[in-house]
């Protein structure tokens, strides 16, 4: 287990809001306006792999077992052992990656207009294993959350988890249900406005956790600045 070691204080005392997610791993907005978000390509594609080549050695073994091959079948167990190790090893190297590159942007904001408190989706049905085959599976929410967290406390900003339910399917200004069509976006029936899904969610999360409501230019009408997280670090969206 990692211990942190406080490197730097707030530089402000702005507010984020983080929801979190498997194809948007973290949607973040800011309470100056920004929005940031970091999509989780290559986490789907380890997972997917891993998936795949598990599957496989656990049909081979459960053949090895049916044939009275036991030096296989432990054989091939222990190789099943070895892959989950280094997928589990992999994903959290993600979210290291992720959480180091996400607190040095809410903190390295301006002078006087750092981050200091984030509130961080607590999605409580996934966290009760009671997600879909790919949010249960890709998504290790507490190894998620204790990255961010402590990668936070190195820069001494305080992490508050706000219980998610509701924050997807109800409008973030009109606190109204909101209709999910097309993918990825929601439709308020107050005015008919449109906004992002990971941003509408990232929105009311930070006016659960703080009271505060992002307007920008005008409702929704947030762009956002894009990263990829891979293994060897994060980069922007071409």
């Amino acid at each position: 287990k990692r211990r942190s070691i406080e490197v730097a204080r707030p530089k402000g005392d702005e507010v984020a809001g983080i929801d979190l997610g498997v194809n948007i791993i973290a949607s973040v907005v800011v309470s100056d306006g920004a929005w940031l978000l970091y999509r989780g390509a290559r986490l789907k594609e380890d997972y997917f792999y891993f998936e795949g080549r598990i599957a496989r050695l656990e049909s081979e073994a459960a053949h090895a077992k049916a044939g009275g091959d036991e030096v296989k079948y432990y054989k091939l167990w222990a190789e099943v052992r070895r892959l989950k190790r280094k997928w589990t090893a992999r994903r959290l190297h993600l979210y290291r990656n992720l959480a180091s590159h996400l607190i040095h942007e809410l903190w390295d904001r301006g002078v006087s207009s750092g981050v200091s408190t984030i509130y961080v989706g607590y999605p409580y049905d996934i966290a009760q294993e009671r997600g879909n085959k790919y949010s249960v599976n890709i998504w290790a929410y507490r190894e998620l959350v204790g990255a961010i967290e402590a990668k936070a406390r190195e820069y001494g900003i305080a992490v508050y988890e706000v219980f998610e339910r509701g924050t997807s399917s109800r409008c973030a200004y009109h606190d109204v249900e909101v209709s999910r069509h097309p993918r990825g976006v929601i439709t308020c029936p107050v005015g008919d406005h449109r906004l992002h899904s990971d941003l509408n969610g990232a929105l009311n999360i930070l006016r659960r956790g703080s009271g505060v409501l992002v307007q920008g230019k005008g409702r929704g009408n947030l762009r956002p600045l894009s990263f990829i997280v891979d293994h060897s670090g994060v980069v922007p969206t071409p």
